[in-house]
Protein backbone atom coordinates (compact mmCIF):
# COMPACT_ATOMS: atom_id res chain seq x y z
CA UNK A 1 0.00 0.00 0.00
CA UNK A 2 1.13 3.55 -0.73
CA UNK A 3 1.95 5.51 2.41
CA UNK A 4 -0.39 8.42 3.07
CA UNK A 5 1.39 11.74 3.56
CA UNK A 6 0.68 13.57 6.81
CA UNK A 7 1.72 17.17 7.46
CA UNK A 8 2.12 18.57 10.97
CA UNK A 9 2.47 22.34 11.25
CA UNK A 10 4.22 23.40 14.45
CA UNK A 11 7.55 22.14 15.75
CA UNK A 12 6.95 22.38 19.50
CA UNK A 13 6.66 19.43 21.88
CA UNK A 14 3.02 18.61 20.99
CA UNK A 15 3.59 18.79 17.23
CA UNK A 16 6.75 16.68 17.49
CA UNK A 17 5.00 13.96 19.50
CA UNK A 18 2.02 13.73 17.14
CA UNK A 19 4.27 13.74 14.06
CA UNK A 20 6.33 10.94 15.56
CA UNK A 21 3.29 8.83 16.45
CA UNK A 22 2.08 9.05 12.85
CA UNK A 23 5.52 8.26 11.46
CA UNK A 24 5.95 5.23 13.73
CA UNK A 25 2.59 3.98 12.40
CA UNK A 26 3.93 4.00 8.86
CA UNK A 27 2.71 7.35 7.50
CA UNK A 28 4.98 9.59 5.47
CA UNK A 29 5.24 12.58 7.81
CA UNK A 30 6.56 16.09 7.28
CA UNK A 31 6.95 18.42 10.27
CA UNK A 32 6.87 22.12 9.38
CA UNK A 33 8.38 24.77 11.65
CA UNK A 34 9.82 28.29 11.44
CA UNK A 35 13.17 27.58 13.13
CA UNK A 36 15.77 26.43 10.57
CA UNK A 37 18.24 25.34 13.25
CA UNK A 38 15.71 23.08 14.95
CA UNK A 39 14.62 21.61 11.59
CA UNK A 40 18.23 20.92 10.63
CA UNK A 41 18.95 19.25 13.98
CA UNK A 42 15.84 17.06 13.68
CA UNK A 43 16.83 15.89 10.20
CA UNK A 44 20.41 15.16 11.23
CA UNK A 45 20.01 13.84 14.79
CA UNK A 46 16.32 12.77 14.84
CA UNK A 47 15.67 14.74 18.01
CA UNK A 48 13.89 18.01 18.83
CA UNK A 49 16.53 19.14 21.28
CA UNK A 50 14.83 22.51 21.92
CA UNK A 51 11.44 21.18 23.09
CA UNK A 52 11.81 17.44 23.74
CA UNK A 53 15.47 16.65 24.46
CA UNK A 54 16.17 12.93 24.63
CA UNK A 55 13.03 11.89 22.71
CA UNK A 56 14.13 9.87 19.68
CA UNK A 57 12.17 10.67 16.53
CA UNK A 58 11.43 8.12 13.82
CA UNK A 59 14.15 7.95 11.16
CA UNK A 60 11.73 8.60 8.30
CA UNK A 61 10.23 11.79 9.80
CA UNK A 62 11.27 14.90 7.84
CA UNK A 63 11.39 18.47 9.21
CA UNK A 64 11.25 21.55 6.98
CA UNK A 65 10.74 25.31 7.04
CA UNK A 66 9.28 25.26 3.51
CA UNK A 67 5.47 25.30 3.51
CA UNK A 68 5.26 23.87 0.00
CA UNK A 69 6.35 20.51 1.43
CA UNK A 70 2.77 19.96 2.65
CA UNK A 71 1.24 20.09 -0.84
CA UNK A 72 0.48 16.37 -1.22
CA UNK A 73 -0.64 15.74 2.37
CA UNK A 74 -3.93 13.89 2.87
CA UNK A 75 -4.17 15.11 6.47
CA UNK A 76 -2.88 18.46 7.76
CA UNK A 77 -2.57 18.84 11.53
CA UNK A 78 -2.13 22.30 13.08
CA UNK A 79 -0.15 22.36 16.37
CA UNK A 80 0.52 26.08 16.54
CA UNK A 81 0.19 28.77 19.21
CA UNK A 82 -3.27 30.31 18.80
CA UNK A 83 -1.78 33.76 18.13
CA UNK A 84 0.03 32.38 15.04
CA UNK A 85 -2.73 30.01 13.89
CA UNK A 86 -4.58 32.28 11.45
CA UNK A 87 -1.40 33.68 9.88
CA UNK A 88 0.18 30.27 9.27
CA UNK A 89 -3.05 28.69 8.02
CA UNK A 90 -3.67 31.48 5.51
CA UNK A 91 -0.08 31.17 4.27
CA UNK A 92 -0.39 27.40 3.97
CA UNK A 93 -3.79 27.45 2.21
CA UNK A 94 -2.31 27.72 -1.26
CA UNK A 95 -0.27 24.54 -0.72
CA UNK A 96 -3.00 22.39 0.85
CA UNK A 97 -4.87 19.97 -1.40
CA UNK A 98 -8.60 20.66 -1.72
CA UNK A 99 -9.15 17.04 -0.66
CA UNK A 100 -7.02 17.26 2.48
CA UNK A 101 -8.52 16.77 5.94
CA UNK A 102 -7.77 19.65 8.34
CA UNK A 103 -7.36 19.04 12.08
CA UNK A 104 -6.58 21.55 14.83
CA UNK A 105 -4.60 20.44 17.88
CA UNK A 106 -4.37 24.02 19.22
CA UNK A 107 -6.11 24.97 22.47
CA UNK A 108 -6.91 28.66 22.26
CA UNK A 109 -9.32 31.36 21.07
CA UNK A 110 -9.10 34.58 19.09
CA UNK A 111 -10.46 37.64 20.87
CA UNK A 112 -11.99 39.27 17.79
CA UNK A 113 -15.19 37.41 17.01
CA UNK A 114 -14.50 34.78 19.70
CA UNK A 115 -13.14 32.37 17.08
CA UNK A 116 -11.87 28.96 18.11
CA UNK A 117 -9.25 27.47 15.78
CA UNK A 118 -11.82 25.25 14.05
CA UNK A 119 -13.86 28.39 13.27
CA UNK A 120 -10.82 29.83 11.48
CA UNK A 121 -10.46 26.61 9.47
CA UNK A 122 -14.17 26.46 8.62
CA UNK A 123 -14.41 30.07 7.47
CA UNK A 124 -11.26 29.95 5.32
CA UNK A 125 -11.05 26.38 4.02
CA UNK A 126 -11.85 25.19 0.51
CA UNK A 127 -15.22 23.68 -0.35
CA UNK A 128 -15.40 20.00 0.54
CA UNK A 129 -12.56 19.96 3.08
CA UNK A 130 -13.47 18.14 6.30
CA UNK A 131 -12.43 19.64 9.64
CA UNK A 132 -11.77 18.20 13.08
CA UNK A 133 -10.14 18.93 16.43
CA UNK A 134 -7.90 16.86 18.71
CA UNK A 135 -8.01 17.54 22.44
CA UNK A 136 -7.57 15.72 25.72
CA UNK A 137 -5.32 15.27 28.76
CA UNK A 138 -2.19 15.19 26.63
CA UNK A 139 1.08 16.27 28.25
CA UNK A 140 3.62 15.85 25.46
CA UNK A 141 6.45 14.89 27.81
CA UNK A 142 4.51 11.92 29.21
CA UNK A 143 3.49 10.74 25.73
CA UNK A 144 7.16 10.90 24.68
CA UNK A 145 7.93 8.51 27.56
CA UNK A 146 5.33 6.04 26.29
CA UNK A 147 2.97 6.55 29.22
CA UNK A 148 -0.65 5.52 28.65
CA UNK A 149 -2.63 8.47 27.29
CA UNK A 150 -6.10 9.07 25.84
CA UNK A 151 -7.19 11.79 23.44
CA UNK A 152 -10.33 12.70 21.48
CA UNK A 153 -10.74 13.39 17.77
CA UNK A 154 -13.96 15.31 17.22
CA UNK A 155 -15.55 15.97 13.85
CA UNK A 156 -18.89 15.89 12.09
CA UNK A 157 -17.13 13.84 9.39
CA UNK A 158 -16.96 10.12 10.17
CA UNK A 159 -14.29 9.44 7.56
CA UNK A 160 -11.98 12.00 9.16
CA UNK A 161 -12.55 10.54 12.64
CA UNK A 162 -11.69 7.03 11.46
CA UNK A 163 -8.62 8.26 9.59
CA UNK A 164 -7.20 10.10 12.62
CA UNK A 165 -7.77 7.05 14.86
CA UNK A 166 -5.83 4.91 12.39
CA UNK A 167 -2.99 7.41 11.91
CA UNK A 168 -2.21 8.15 15.57
CA UNK A 169 -3.36 5.19 17.70
CA UNK A 170 -0.79 3.03 19.42
CA UNK A 171 -0.67 0.63 22.37
CA UNK A 172 -0.09 3.61 24.69
CA UNK A 173 -1.85 6.45 22.81
CA UNK A 174 -5.60 5.78 22.68
CA UNK A 175 -7.71 7.86 20.32
CA UNK A 176 -11.44 8.13 21.05
CA UNK A 177 -14.06 9.84 18.87
CA UNK A 178 -16.73 12.51 19.31
CA UNK A 179 -19.31 14.22 17.09
CA UNK A 180 -19.16 17.43 19.19
CA UNK A 181 -16.10 19.30 17.89
CA UNK A 182 -17.16 22.61 19.44
CA UNK A 183 -17.58 21.09 22.91
CA UNK A 184 -14.30 19.17 22.68
CA UNK A 185 -12.42 22.26 21.55
CA UNK A 186 -14.00 24.49 24.20
CA UNK A 187 -13.05 21.98 26.91
CA UNK A 188 -9.41 22.06 25.85
CA UNK A 189 -9.45 25.84 25.69
CA UNK A 190 -11.31 26.71 28.89
CA UNK A 191 -9.48 24.36 31.26
CA UNK A 192 -6.27 26.41 30.88
CA UNK A 193 -7.92 29.20 32.91
CA UNK A 194 -8.41 26.89 35.90
CA UNK A 195 -4.94 25.41 35.51
CA UNK A 196 -3.53 28.90 36.08
CA UNK A 197 -5.79 29.32 39.13
CA UNK A 198 -4.62 25.97 40.55
CA UNK A 199 -1.02 26.94 39.89
CA UNK A 200 -1.49 30.17 41.82
CA UNK A 201 -3.06 28.23 44.70
CA UNK A 202 -0.11 25.82 44.62
CA UNK A 203 2.34 28.73 44.70
CA UNK A 204 0.51 30.16 47.71
CA UNK A 205 0.75 26.75 49.47
CA UNK A 206 -3.02 26.38 49.55
CA UNK A 207 -4.32 22.98 50.53
CA UNK A 208 -5.91 20.14 48.56
CA UNK A 209 -9.35 21.47 49.56
CA UNK A 210 -8.66 24.62 47.56
CA UNK A 211 -7.54 22.73 44.47
CA UNK A 212 -10.55 20.43 44.68
CA UNK A 213 -12.86 23.43 44.90
CA UNK A 214 -11.24 25.22 41.95
CA UNK A 215 -11.39 22.14 39.72
CA UNK A 216 -14.98 21.22 40.64
CA UNK A 217 -16.39 24.72 40.34
CA UNK A 218 -14.22 25.18 37.24
CA UNK A 219 -15.89 22.21 35.58
CA UNK A 220 -19.32 23.68 36.36
CA UNK A 221 -18.30 27.04 34.88
CA UNK A 222 -16.79 25.43 31.78
CA UNK A 223 -19.97 23.44 31.14
CA UNK A 224 -22.21 26.46 31.74
CA UNK A 225 -20.22 28.64 29.38
CA UNK A 226 -19.95 25.95 26.69
CA UNK A 227 -23.69 25.26 26.73
CA UNK A 228 -24.29 28.99 26.22
CA UNK A 229 -22.15 28.65 23.08
CA UNK A 230 -24.04 25.63 21.75
CA UNK A 231 -21.89 22.72 22.99
CA UNK A 232 -23.17 19.43 24.44
CA UNK A 233 -22.78 19.49 28.28
CA UNK A 234 -22.13 15.72 28.30
CA UNK A 235 -18.89 16.31 26.40
CA UNK A 236 -17.45 17.86 29.57
CA UNK A 237 -17.72 14.57 31.44
CA UNK A 238 -15.25 12.99 29.01
CA UNK A 239 -11.51 13.09 28.33
CA UNK A 240 -11.57 16.50 26.65
CA UNK A 241 -13.50 18.00 29.58
CA UNK A 242 -12.98 16.73 33.11
CA UNK A 243 -10.04 14.54 32.02
CA UNK A 244 -8.07 17.43 30.56
CA UNK A 245 -9.09 19.71 33.44
CA UNK A 246 -7.75 17.35 36.13
CA UNK A 247 -4.49 16.66 34.30
CA UNK A 248 -3.71 20.29 33.51
CA UNK A 249 -4.73 21.62 36.91
CA UNK A 250 -2.75 19.03 38.86
CA UNK A 251 0.44 18.58 36.85
CA UNK A 252 3.62 20.67 37.20
CA UNK A 253 4.33 19.62 33.57
CA UNK A 254 1.44 21.87 32.46
CA UNK A 255 2.71 25.26 31.25
CA UNK A 256 -0.45 26.97 32.51
CA UNK A 257 -0.10 25.42 35.98
CA UNK A 258 3.61 26.28 36.05
CA UNK A 259 2.84 29.87 35.02
CA UNK A 260 0.23 30.19 37.77
CA UNK A 261 2.61 28.82 40.37
CA UNK A 262 5.21 31.44 39.45
CA UNK A 263 2.56 34.14 39.95
CA UNK A 264 1.66 32.56 43.30
CA UNK A 265 5.24 32.75 44.57
CA UNK A 266 5.56 36.39 43.54
CA UNK A 267 6.73 36.64 39.93
CA UNK A 268 5.23 39.32 37.68
CA UNK A 269 3.21 38.19 34.68
CA UNK A 270 5.97 39.19 32.25
CA UNK A 271 8.73 37.52 34.28
CA UNK A 272 6.63 34.35 34.59
CA UNK A 273 6.08 34.30 30.81
CA UNK A 274 9.81 34.66 30.22
CA UNK A 275 10.65 31.90 32.68
CA UNK A 276 8.16 29.48 31.07
CA UNK A 277 9.66 30.18 27.63
CA UNK A 278 6.75 28.72 25.64
CA UNK A 279 3.22 29.89 24.83
CA UNK A 280 0.87 29.87 27.82
CA UNK A 281 -2.53 29.82 26.13
CA UNK A 282 -4.51 30.31 29.35
CA UNK A 283 -3.37 33.93 29.80
CA UNK A 284 -5.10 35.10 26.64
CA UNK A 285 -8.03 32.69 27.04
CA UNK A 286 -8.74 34.08 30.52
CA UNK A 287 -9.16 37.63 29.20
CA UNK A 288 -11.25 36.62 26.18
CA UNK A 289 -13.59 34.30 28.10
CA UNK A 290 -14.08 36.80 30.94
CA UNK A 291 -15.14 39.44 28.40
CA UNK A 292 -17.45 37.02 26.56
CA UNK A 293 -19.03 35.74 29.78
CA UNK A 294 -19.85 39.29 30.89
CA UNK A 295 -21.31 40.16 27.47
CA UNK A 296 -23.58 37.11 27.48
CA UNK A 297 -24.35 37.21 31.24
CA UNK A 298 -22.91 33.76 31.97
CA UNK A 299 -22.06 33.49 35.71
CA UNK A 300 -18.36 32.65 36.04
Amino acid sequence: MTKKKIAVLGGGSWGSVLANLASLNGSEVVLWMRDKKVAKFINEKKENQKYLPGYKLDKSLVASTDLSIISSAKLVLFCLPSEAFREVFLKSKNFISHKAQLVSATKGVEEEGFNLMSNILEKNSQEGQSIGVISGPNLAKEISLGQLTGTVIASKNEKLRKHVVKVFSSNYFKVYTSEDPYGVELGGTLKNIYAIACGIADGLNSGENTLGMIMTRGLAEMSRFAVSQGADPMTFLGLSGVGDLITTCASPLSRNHAFGKLIGVGFSVEDAKTKIGQTTEGIKTLKVVWKKAREEIVPM
